[in-house]
């Protein structure tokens, strides 16, 4: 049986901090069915300390390092913040590998480029409904219009054709 990989995952969670746990949960959730362990530090330790109180901030940071430490592997979601940039300078001085993705696979993002839910779930719903419009008016023009079965490349060009069924 394989050992589990230790997985640091390294994303934002300031700013948009709604979709940011989103993002970090995802890429969790694609850590463990990848088949290895995630550590998310921005999960846990804003829920107990006061990410507003730079003390505070400073010893979930310094928390978070002492488990990159011990990791296996950093998974880096995104685009590198400030608080990002320092976990993954001490993951190179600590010679550990380092993965980019842009977005975790399993996340609302991945499966839509847009970054406002609204519009991605009206593209979405639109391109459903365009498509199978689509195929709707491409099936009924052939079993309404009538076809050409006119010998020669230009004879329907010059209404030189019977249509089809006809005689």
């Amino acid at each position: 049986m394989r050992r589990l990989r230790r997985v640091f995952v390294c994303s934002p969670y300031r700013g948009d901090v709604e979709r940011n746990v989103e993002v970090a949960r995802a890429a969790c959730r694609d850590v463990v069915l990848d088949g290895d362990a995630p550590f998310a530090p921005h999960l846990l330790y804003p829920d107990i300390l006061d990410d507003a109180d730079a003390a505070e901030r400073s010893r979930g940071l310094c928390a978070g390092l002492a488990w990159l430490a011990v990791a296996d592997e950093v998974l880096v979601v995104g685009e590198p913040t400030e608080g990002m940039r320092a976990e993954i300078a001490a993951a190179e001085t600590l010679g550990l590998p380092i993965r980019h993705v842009a977005v975790p696979r399993t996340s609302r993002a991945a499966r839509c480029v847009l970054t406002d839910a609204l519009r991605c779930r009206a593209l979405v719903l639109w391109a459903d409904w365009g498509a199978l419009l689509a195929m709707v008016f491409v099936v009924l023009g052939f079993l309404l219009l009538p076809g050409c079965v006119a010998d020669g490349d230009d004879a329907c060009r010059r209404s030189a054709c019977r249509v089809a069924g006809s005689r």
